[in-house]
Order: structure tokens, then sequence, then C-alpha cells
């Protein structure tokens, strides 16, 4: 009977709740809130699934006083965690269906009014209390609040503060680009003056940074300019990685200037860990070969050796000879350099190129002019033009000025002058206002003058003011005022003034006239026609003197026509039209007899007597005579015949060494002849009296 009792008891209490759940639903939907509010609170011991999915949807809509989406978020999670699949449920409408699109809606509405103010604590309070959000919202909520946290480390602009980043979020999205940033910041504040040191202390204690990369051509460049061995090697050896290849090339130029089998040797036994020793041990074998350039008869050039043969293929348009193992070629309209393997030495090409001298040469490229390393690469930035090196700088033009670069292509003098003379004994004449001097340390003298020569050997510099010439010190001082027509450098120390068409000669030296200015002068002849240095030839209506460097007359007036410099202890002299020679006392050699004559070299004179050219000994006696052809004297003590458009090649003793049946023959260095006959080249080899025909 209890249990009867007991039964009925619960089937009413459950039908109680049951009834008041049913109620709750009925007022929510008349949209009585505040009835259905108390009675789902009521039932929710007894019916916590039905009664929390009533409270969460109270909570999540607007139009009633309870709106409250935490507490929303709060009521569904424990709908979802009390829920089961029965049918008294079902009869509510409520199904795991229904529960998970509430907790869309709930979490969609908790993530825009906690997303709205990027404030992180709000985001880390939807984090924590809309847990059950869909990952995609979840992982935008992450993300807003990471990226929060990192506009707020990231506003520092310090590695520190992106250290703390890193180590307070490790599984946030955000770390790589949080790591970039503490790379890019602990660069910057340990390179802030770029220096050397700098990046060398970067390198060295933070290998991992990509960074790294980076100062290490920063270091490069700052190293490059220094032009030092020692610099590039100790950076080759402590510092490169990435820019190895450039970096040993610079060295090698920088340590290899004039290309001789010992610099080589000496470079090698330095840095036997250089990665080309094969190159450079190629080039010390090449070095002692001897190439001359050479053209074809199609018009080509290429390379033949000391003993005939083609070593590079005739293949370009124009050759230069080779200087320190590299030759300029053209091919194509364009220029480059080749090794004497024929093997261009870059990947470059130019409009010009010209000779290497210390390792340096200047090229044209897109019209500027550059200076490239034996390495090949380009040194400097492209001038409008650079000239020769001079006291080891570099005139350039840039933007229509001139200044000047070393050879490290550092600007020694700025480029403020219109005009830059070339640089000697440490002085540049330049023109700004007025023509004016500057020294290689850039101290410039007072620009006073209407022009200046360039500085002679005697570190004297001839300067002109309005039309009047003067002599000057490079101290400012002046050897001979600006007061005449003209005056030229001469040797040893001498100067040739002119004064009211009259001349004389001056010795800086001494500083004292040698002669009066007493002489005609004709500006028709050089220097070397009136002096060399040691005798001077003095000009008067009468006649030709001759005077010592002390003024004395050695020959006077009167007694020739014409008097040349002695050579060879051998006076040519002239009376009326013809020559002759006597020695230095004046003791007659020869006759006065030849029409033509020249000054003596080797012991031998080339003559023309009635239309027949001879060849000379010291007494007078014809060596060779060549009727109605001429000599011309050639390289290495040799003689040039030519008779009937063809020549050939005479010895000192007068002997025929090539027969007259060549169109041309042209020396070329080391006692070697390139020889053309009918259109075929030919080598002649003085040393051993042989003629290789050079295959074609």
């Amino acid at each position: 009977m209890k249990k009867i009792i007991l039964i009925l008891l619960i089937s009413s209490a459950a039908n109680a709740f049951a009834g008041k759940i049913a109620a709750a639903y009925k007022a929510l939907r008349s949209y009585d809130y505040f009835k259905a509010k108390e009675l789902f609170y009521g039932a929710l011991s007894k019916n916590p699934c039905e009664a929390s999915y009533g409270l969460a949807t109270i909570y999540y809509r607007n139009d009633n006083p309870f709106s409250n989406i935490d507490s929303a978020a709060k009521y569904i999670t424990t709908c979802k965690r009390s829920f089961k699949n029965t049918v008294t449920l079902s009869s509510y409408f409520i199904s795991r269906f229904t529960i998970t699109g509430l907790m869309y809606f709930i979490s969609n509405k908790g993530f825009k009014i906690y997303s709205a103010n990027k404030n992180i604590a709000e985001l880390n309070h939807f984090l924590q209390h809309f847990y059950f959000s869909p990952d995609t919202l979840l992982n935008r909520a992450f993300l807003l609040r990471d990226e929060t946290y990192f506009t707020k480390y990231n506003a520092a602009s310090s590695s520190d503060s992106m250290n703390l980043f890193l180590l307070g979020h490790p599984e946030t999205s955000l770390y790589a680009k949080a790591r970039t940033a503490f790379y890019e910041y602990q660069y910057a504040e340990q390179t802030q003056q770029n220096t050397a040191f700098e990046y060398k202390r970067f390198i060295k204690l933070h290998p991992l940074n990509p960074n790294v990369t980076q100062a290490e051509y920063k270091l490069f460049e700052l190293t490059k300019p220094l032009h030092s061995a020692d610099s590039l090697y100790t950076f080759i050896k402590y510092y490169s990685k990435h820019t190895m290849d450039d970096a040993w090339k610079m060295l090698y130029s920088i340590s290899v200037k004039n290309y001789s089998k010992k610099e080589l040797k000496e470079f090698l036994d330095k840095y036997p860990e250089y990665p080309y020793r094969d190159a450079i041990e190629k080039e010390i074998f090449l070095s002692q070969q001897i190439l001359f350039p050479l053209k074809n008869s199609a018009d080509k050039y290429g390379y033949i050796d000391t003993l005939g043969n083609w070593i590079i293929k005739p293949c370009f348009d124009d050759a230069a000879a080779f200087i320190e193992g590299f030759a300029g070629v053209c091919k194509n309209d364009s220029c480059f350099f080749i090794n004497k393997e024929g093997i261009k030495t870059s990947h470059l090409y130019f409009e010009e190129t010209e000779d290497y001298t210390n390792g340096l040469a200047i090229v044209k490229k897109q019209n500027n002019y550059y200076l490239i390393n034996r390495s090949g690469q380009l040194i400097t930035k492209g001038f409008e033009d650079i000239n020769n090196a001079s006291d080891n700088l570099f005139v350039c033009k840039q933007n229509g000025l001139y200044g000047a670069i070393n050879a490290k292509a550092e600007t020694v003098i700025p480029f403020s002058y219109k005009k830059l003379g070339n640089f000697k004994n440490g002085y540049a004449y330049y023109l700004s206002g007025k023509y004016g001097l500057v020294d290689v340390y850039n101290k410039a003298l007072k620009d006073r003058w209407d022009w200046i020569s360039e500085i002679d050997t005697n570190n004297l510099v001839v300067v002109k003011k309005g039309l009047w010439f003067g002599l000057m010190k490079l101290d400012e001082s002046l050897l001979l005022s600006p007061e005449f027509d003209y005056i030229s450098h001469c040797e040893n120390g001498i100067y040739l003034t002119v004064k009211k068409g009259l001349y004389g000669f001056y010795n800086a030296m001494e500083q004292c006239y040698i002669t009066d200015i007493a002489y005609n002068y004709d500006k028709l002849f050089d220097n070397n026609y009136y002096t060399n240095g040691k005798q001077f030839k003095l000009i008067e209506d009468e006649g030709v003197a001759l005077a010592d460097i002390n003024g004395r007359m050695s020959i006077g007036f009167g007694t020739y026509t014409n008097i040349f410099f002695a050579k060879n202890d051998i006076i040519r002299i002239k009376k009326g039209k013809k020559f002759g020679y006597v020695t230095r006392k004046l003791k007659p050699l020869t006759a006065v007899e030849f029409d033509e004559a020249s000054d003596f070299e080797n012991n031998t004179a080339i003559v023309i007597k009635q239309g027949n050219t001879q060849l000379i000994n010291r007494s007078g006696k014809p060596l060779f005579i060549l009727k109605e052809g001429a000599l011309k004297t050639d390289e290495a003590g040799f003689f040039q015949a030519n008779l009937n458009g063809l020549c050939g090649l005479i010895n000192t003793n007068g002997e025929t060494v090539l027969a007259t049946e060549f169109s041309s023959i042209k020396y070329i260095g080391h006692n070697l002849w390139i020889c053309v006959k009918n259109n075929e080249l030919f080598l002649y080899k003085a040393a051993h009296k042989v003629l290789i025909k050079i295959p074609g």
C-alpha cells in the first residue's frame, strides 16, 4: 500500500514539474518573460536541460529587460551538458540541432560584443566563457587577442618587448611574425652607428638571426673602401659566407698589381686557402707567355706567340696588347677583357676599354666611365669622364664639374672645378673663376691667373696674366714675372723664354739666364730644335751658333749654316745646302756633301747623295746604298729599305736581312717583326734569322 502511495506521489510531482516547464514555454511563446523566467528557474533543478534552454533563450534575446549574453552563455552550456535525447525534450523542440543553433547565435553575439573594443580583458573573457563557440570564431578571437597583444608589445619597438610577447605566447599564430620583428629590432638596436665593430659583434653574438646575412654585406661594404688586404682577409676568415666569392676576388685584385710571376706566387704563399688556386697557377704559366695582337687577311684580330702560332684565333674586330695579363678586345660593337687563354674575364660588356695599370682599368659603359679591377668588379660609380692615374689620383668629371678620386674610389678632390689638370709632383692646375693650383690633399692656392700649365719635372708652372707669361714656384713665388710673349719648359731645368720676338734660355735651377734674350725665334720649331738641355742653338740673321750650359760659344756664328746637337759625340752640320759631320772638337768626319742627313744612331747614319740613299758608318763609308729608294730607322737597331712600294730590312752592318719584297714590315717587340707578302703573314725572328709563315 505504501509503495503504491509513493509511486502516486512521484508521478504527481513529475506531472507538476512537467506542467511547470510547459507553462514556462507557453509564457515564453507569449513573450511573458517575467513569468517564463520565474517558472524556468523553478524547474531548473528537476529539468535542467529544458529550463536552461529556456533561460538561455530569454537572456539571448534583446526584447526583454533580462537580456544578458553572459547568462545566455552560462545556461546554454548547462543545457548542452544535461541534454538527453528523450521524447520529453523533443516535445519542446529541444534537440542537438536546436541547442547547437542557439549556441551559434549566442557565441556570435558574444564575439560581436567582446571583440568590438579589441580589449585584451574582454577578449579573454569571451574565450573563457564562450569556449563552446565554433573553432573559426574562437580562432578569430585568439588572433584578435594576439594581434592586440602584438600591437601593445610592438609599440615599444624593442627586441626586449617583442621577446616578452614570444615568451608569453608560444603557440600564437603570430609567432613567426613576432620572431621576425624581434630579429629586426635586435639587428637595428645593435647596428645603430653602422660601424664595422657593430656588424662584427652582431655576426658573432647572433648567428641565428637571419639579418646576419645583411650584417655581412654591410661589413663587406665598409671593408671594401679600405682597400686593405689584411682587412679583407680578416673579413673572409671570420665573417664572410655569402660574400666569400666577391671578397676573395677583391683581395686578389688588391694584392696582385703587375701580374708578375713573383707576385702571383707570393699571393698563393700568403693565402694558401685561396679557393681558385688552380686559376692562379694557370695565370703564373700564362704570365710567362708572350702574345701579340695580329690582324689576319679577313680583317679579324687574334693573338700569336713568338713562334707564329695562333694561340687565340682571329675573331675580334679590334684587339689591344696584353697588359698585366689582360687585353681589351671588341666584337660586334661590344668591348671586353680576355686573358691569355682567350677567356672573357667578367660578364660585363663595354663601349670602350683602356689598358690595365696597377690592377685597374678605365672602361666606358652606357656613356659613363668606371674603374674596374682585375676581378671584373666595377669599383666606382659612373662618371662623365675619367683620366688615367697621375700621382695615384684619377681626375674625373661629374655633373659638368671636375674632381679627383683615389684607387679606393674615395673622393679626394671635391667635384667643384670647371677644369682640373692631371696631378704631377703633388699638384694640378684648376679653373674656378680663374686658374689656380691645388695639391693632392685638396689644399688650394688662390685662383688669380688667366692660365696655368701642368706642373713640370722641376715643380714649376708657367703662368699667364693677360697676354703675358711668367714662371712660378708651387709656393706662388715668381721666378719670372709675367712679362714674356712665351715661356716653355725644356730639359734639365731649362726654359725657353721669348720677348718681343726674340728668345733666350733661363736656368731655373740656378735662377739665372744662360743667354741673353737676343735671338730670332720661329714658333714653327719645337723646343728640341733649340736645345737638348745641355747645348743651345742661337739663331741670328747672319747664321747659327752653339752655346754650352755656361753660355760660352762652342761654335760661333758664321761657321755653319745650321748646327744640330751632338749624338754619339758626332755633330751634324750644314753648310749652304749640304750636310756633313764633325767631332765635338769640330774635326771633319765626312765631307759636307750630302743632300740630306740624319743624326748618328748606333754608329750609323742615313744620308742621301745624288739621289741615292746610303747607310754610312762613323768614317763616312757607305755600308748600304739604295738607288731610287728610301731608308728609315726601324726598331732594335735595324733599318727599313723601301723601294717601288715594297720594303725590306737592313742591319747596322748594311747587310740585307729581309729582301725588299714585302708590302709591310712592322716591329712588334722582342726582336720580332710581322711581315706581309702577297696578302700572307710572316713572322721574322731576328735572333734566329728565321722567317716563319703564319697560318691563315
